[in-house]
C-alpha cells in the first residue's frame, strides 16, 4: 500500500482530491454557517412576532378597568384559550405574569398560576426592556429559546409575556442541511476520485508503458515498443523513446558482433591472453590461459588475482610490466603440480590522454619447446660421450698393440677382447640409435599375430639363465600352466623381455632373485606381464624420467654393465605401438617391479 501511493498517478489523484475537499470545506462552512444563521433568524423572529402579537393582545387585559382587578375569572379564561390557540401550535411555552410578577396564565403546569415567578428575563421584561436568552433546559437538555416581552401602553408596563421555545427543531433542520451537504460532498469526492483516475491515467499509463519498455530494453528485449496514445507532449516523448530504443538495438547488435568476433579470435588463439587493469588485476582471461595456467577464469575473478600473483612475478615496485620490452620466460609449478615453462609477452594499453591504462599480457607454453632442446642438447652430449668412451679405449689398446704390446701374446689377446668388447658396445649403442629414430620417423612397424604367450616366456626365461648364473642371480618363472593366446609381435616382444630381463639381472646384487610373472585378466581381455626383482631399486625422483633416452640413475654403474640407457625407451615405444602401456614401481634398496600388457588374440584360445 506504501509503495503504490508513491505513484505518480496516486499523487495525482490525492493532490486532485485534496484540492476538492478544500474547495468543499470552506463552501460547506460558510454554507453551513449562512443556513444555521438563517433558520436561528428565521426562529427568533417568528418567536418575537409570536410574542409581540400576544403582549399587544394581552394589554387591554392587564390594564386595570377604574380600579377593578384585571386577574378575575373571565379575564383568566380569555388569556388561557388565547395562549393556547395563538402559541400552543408552535411548540412554545408561554407565561403571562402581571406587574407584580404573579403567573397569571400559562401553557405548562397550572399548578404555577398565582404564584411569583423568578426569572431574570421577567425581571428585565417588567422594567420595559425586552429580553431573550439561549440556555439549556435542566429537564430535557434541550437547547431553548427563552423570551420576555413587556405588556404595555401609554409607556407603562402591565405585565409580561414569558416565552420557553425549543429549539431542537430548528437545530435538527440544520442538521438535515448539514447532513445533505456532506452527503453531497462525499458524492463528489467519489465522482472526483474516479474523474482523478480517468485523468491521471492519460497522464501515467504511457509513462507506465513507457517504464515497461525500458525494463525490457535493460532485460536486452528490444522486441516491444511503448504505444503512441496521443501526439501531445507525452506522445512525443514515447515516439523519442521507441527511436531510442531502435538505436540502442543497432548499436548492441553491433557491440555484440565485434564482441562474437573478439571472443572467437580469444578462444580459438593457442597462445593464452591476460588483460589485466593498471593495478594489474585481471579482468579477463581466454580459454588457452585458463587450459595452460590449470585455473578458471571465475576463480581468478572471485578472489580478484593479479598477474604479478598469477604469473608468480616479483611485486610491482622490484619489476614493472610497463617497462618490460622483452618477452620473459617463466618456470611454474601448476596447481596439479605439472611444471611448465612459459614466454609471457606485455604489452601496455593507452588512454587518449596518453595515461597509462592496463596491459595485456599473451602467454604461451614453450615448455615442450624448451624440453626438446634440452633433450637435443643433451642427446648430442650422451652420443658424444658414449661414443667417444668406447673409442677412446679402442684407441688406448691399439696404441699399446702398436706399440709392442701384441709381441706378448697374453697381452695383446686381452686387449684385443677389451676392444672387442667396446666395438660391441658402440655397435649396440649405434643400433639403438638407428632403431629410435626409424620409430621417431617412420613409426613403430609391427607384423603382429596369434602366439604362445608360455612359449614366448618359457623361452626368455631359458635365454637368460646362463646369464643369471654367471651374476649368481636366481631366475624363476611365475605363471599358469595355461595362458590365452596373444596378438603380438614376436620379435618385438621378444626385445622387450631381453631388454627388461638384462637391467632386472644386471641391477640385482649376488644372491638376489628375478621372477619373470604373467597374469590373465579376462575382464579386460589382455595378459598382464612383470619382471620384478631385488635390485638396488630406483629413487622416487627418477622414476618420473626413467623411460628418457641416455637418462642413468647411476652413470658410472650403467656404463660398467655396458648399458647404452636406451633399453627403456625401446621397450615403451614398442609396447605403446601394440596399444598397450608399462610402468614401473620402486624402492630404493627394495627392488623394482616393471610391468605391461598385451591383448588377448581373438577368441582368447589357451596355449
Amino acid at each position: 500500500m506504501r509503495r503504490l501511493f508513491k505513484t505518480v498517478q496516486w499523487k495525482m489523484v490525492i493532490i486532485y482530491m485534496l484540492l476538492i475537499l478544500l474547495a468543499m470545506q470552506f463552501i460547506s462552512a460558510y454554507f453551513a454557517r449562512e443556513v444555521e444563521s438563517y433558520y436561528i433568524n428565521n426562529f427568533s423572529e417568528a418567536l418575537n412576532g409570536q410574542a409581540s402579537l400576544l403582549a399587544s393582545l394581552l394589554e387591554s387585559d392587564l390594564r386595570p378597568h377604574d380600579g377593578k382587578e384585571s386577574n378575575t375569572e373571565q379575564n383568566r379564561q380569555y388569556i388561557d384559550n388565547l395562549i393556547n390557540n395563538l402559541v400552543k401550535i408552535n411548540g412554545a411555552n408561554v407565561q403571562v405574569i402581571d406587574q407584580t410578577r404573579t403567573v397569571v396564565a400559562t401553557t405548562e403546569d397550572k399548578s404555577t398560576i398565582g404564584q411569583r415567578t423568578s426569572q431574570p428575563e421577567v425581571t428585565v421584561a417588567l422594567l420595559g426592556t425586552r429580553s431573550e436568552s439561549m440556555r439549556i433546559d435542566p429537564k430535557t437538555g434541550a437547547r431553548v429559546k427563552v423570551l420576555a416581552l413587556p405588556v404595555k401602553g401609554d409607556q407603562i408596563v402591565y405585565g409580561a409575556v414569558y416565552m420557553v421555545a425549543s429549539m431542537e427543531g430548528t437545530y435538527a433542520t440544520i442538521g438535515k442541511m448539514n447532513g445533505i451537504l456532506g452527503t453531497g460532498t462525499m458524492i463528489a469526492m467519489v465522482i472526483t476520485a474516479v474523474l482523478g483516475v480517468v485523468l491521471a491515467r492519460t497522464i501515467t499509463k504511457p509513462v507506465k508503458e513507457m517504464t515497461r519498455q525500458a525494463r525490457l530494453v535493460a532485460d536486452g528485449d528490444f522486441n516491444s515498443s511503448v504505444r503512441i496514445y496521443s501526439d501531445d507532449e507525452i506522445g512525443q516523448l514515447g515516439m523519442a523513446f521507441n527511436h531510442m530504443t531502435l538505436r540502442l538495438q543497432e548499436a548492441i547488435l553491433q557491440q555484440e558482433e565485434e564482441r562474437e568476433k573478439l571472443a572467437g579470435i580469444l578462444s580459438n588463439m593457442t597462445d593464452g591472453v591476460i588483460a589485466a587493469n593498471r593495478n594489474g588485476q585481471i579482468i579477463l582471461f581466454n580459454r588457452a590461459a585458463e587450459d595452460m595456467l590449470q585455473v578458471t577464469m571465475a576463480d581468478v575473478l572471485l578472489k580478484r588475482r593479479t598477474l604479478y600473483d598469477l604469473l608468480g612475478l616479483p611485486p610491482e615496485d622490484e619489476m614493472s610490466l610497463y617497462a618490460q620490452e622483452e618477452p620473459l620466460i617463466i618456470e611454474m609449478t601448476l596447481p596439479n603440480k605439472e611444471e611448465v615453462i612459459l614466454r609471457v609477452t606485455f604489452t601496455p594499453l593507452q588512454h587518449d590522454s596518453k595515461k597509462m591504462g592496463g596491459i595485456i599480457a599473451v602467454v604461451a607454453d614453450v615448455t615442450d619447446q624448451q624440453r626438446l632442446e634440452q633433450q637435443r642438447r643433451e642427446f648430442v652430449a650422451n652420443v658424444s660421450h658414449e661414443l667417444r668412451t668406447p673409442l677412446t679405449t679402442i684407441k688406448s689398446y691399439v696404441e699399446a698393440l702398436l706399440d709392442g704390446a701384441v709381441e706378448e701374446p697374453e697381452l695383446s689377446q686381452r686387449f684385443l677382447k677389451v676392444t672387442s668388447s667396446e666395438t660391441e658396445r658402440m655397435i649396440r649403442l649405434v643400433n639403438d640409435l638407428l632403431q629410435l629414430s626409424r620409430f621417431d620417423s617412420q613409426g613403430v612397424r609391427l607384423h603382429c599375430k596369434e602366439a604362445d604367450l608360455n612359449r614366448l616366456l618359457h623361452y626368455a626365461a631359458d635365454r637368460f639363465s646362463m646369464f643369471s648364473e654367471q651374476q649368481e642371480v636366481q631366475l624363476s618363472l611365475d605363471m599358469p600352466s595355461k595362458l590365452p593366446l596373444v596378438y603380438i609381435d614376436l620379435d618385438a616382444i621378444n626385445q622387450v623381455l631381453d631388454n627388461l630381463l638384462s637391467n632386472a639381472i644386471k641391477y640385482t646384487p649376488q644372491g638376489g632373485t628375478v621372477v619373470l610373472m604373467a597374469k590373465e585378466n579376462h575382464k579386460q581381455r589382455r595378459v598382464q606381464i612383470s619382471i620384478t626383482d631385488t635390485g638396488i631399486g630406483i629413487p622416487s625422483r627418477d622414476l618420473k624420467r626413467i623411460f628418457e633416452r641416455f637418462y642413468r640413475v647411476d652413470k658410472a654403474r650403467s656404463r660398467g654393465q655396458g648399458g647404452t640407457g636406451l633399453g627403456l625407451a625401446i621397450a615403451r615405444e614398442l609396447v605403446q605401438a601394440h596399444g598397450a602401456d608399462i610402468e614401473i614401481t620402486s624402492e630404493w634398496n627394495v627392488g623394482t617391479t616393471v610391468t605391461f600388457w598385451v591383448p588377448f588374440a581373438q577368441g582368447g584360445k589357451t596355449g
